[in-house]
């Protein structure tokens, strides 16, 4: 089993989309049954994009501090991914299961094993923008990291704020990437600003720059990731050729 990890710095960056539509590419060649994804972002919009309306049901949150089993809120979508949603919670309950991820950092790795995936199998993480409980426990099992930017000056001003971040867990910096999003480029300061990130950030940065696409937003609207709404839109066939990336950068990506 290996675990990616998809976080950001700052929020409006599509994160979460990213998740899911990279999770949808990478099913159209492992397979959908091969793929997972977890939401642990108590905004629990993951779910949205694979077409599970249920707002309300429950998620990993409330059946992680009952002590049940993840299986019973798993989620299988038309392609075949299974989501396991945050799920609805109350505050009371988000701060229950807060303070257990605080109390044992190594948590959710170990439920992903106990889970009962395939050996074989990818799991994709959302989480939160910015530190959190959630985050350090994906640093404490993700073989991958994958920070999510945009081509604009709030991406750029976080970047040391999230190496700071990261060289405090000396074995995520190592497994760490960027990858920038919504980059337009008919817009000058757009496009500069993402070359210039592409100077800074070398080889850690994708080399697929994933277009701004309306489609994106057409597809959410109708509950689907990009892919499956419009294949060959530019942004289904950025995230493909990002997914390739991905497995091949996960291949040479030293073990945990």
């Amino acid at each position: 089993m290996s675990i990616i990890g998809v976080i950001s710095m700052k929020g409006g960056v599509g994160k979460t989309s990213a998740t899911a539509n990279l999770s949808v590419a990478l099913a159209a060649t492992l397979g959908g049954e091969r793929v997972r994804t977890l939401d642990l972002d108590p905004q629990n919009a993951l779910h949205w994009h694979f077409g599970n309306t249920e707002d309300h049901a429950p998620g990993v949150c409330t059946q992680s501090i009952a002590g049940g089993d993840w299986s019973a809120i798993a989620r299988t979508a038309d392609c075949g991914i299974v989501c396991l949603p945050y799920g609805d919670a109350t505050e009371i309950e988000r701060q229950a299961f807060e303070s257990l991820l605080a109390e044992q950092p190594g948590w959710i790795g170990q439920q992903l094993r106990h889970y009962g995936i395939d050996h074989d199998a990818l799991v994709l993480i959302d989480t939160p923008p910015g530190p959190s409980v959630y985050l350090r426990q994906v640093f404490a099992c993700a073989d991958l990291v994958l920070l999510v930017l945009m081509a604009d000056a709030g991406s750029y001003a976080a970047i040391p704020a999230m190496e700071g971040w990261l060289a405090s867990f000396p074995q995520s910096l190592l497994r760490a990437h960027y990858l920038l999003n919504q980059v337009d480029r008919s817009e000058a300061l757009n496009r500069d600003t993402a070359a210039f990130l592409r100077q800074h950030l070398g080889n850690r940065l994708c080399p697929v720059d994933i277009h701004r696409d309306e489609a994106v937003g057409e597809a959410l609207a109708f509950q689907r990731t990009v892919l499956e709404y419009e294949p060959h839109a530019q942004a289904s066939l950025d995230w493909t050729r990002a997914a390739a990336w991905l497995l091949d950068t996960l291949a040479h990506t030293p073990p945990r």
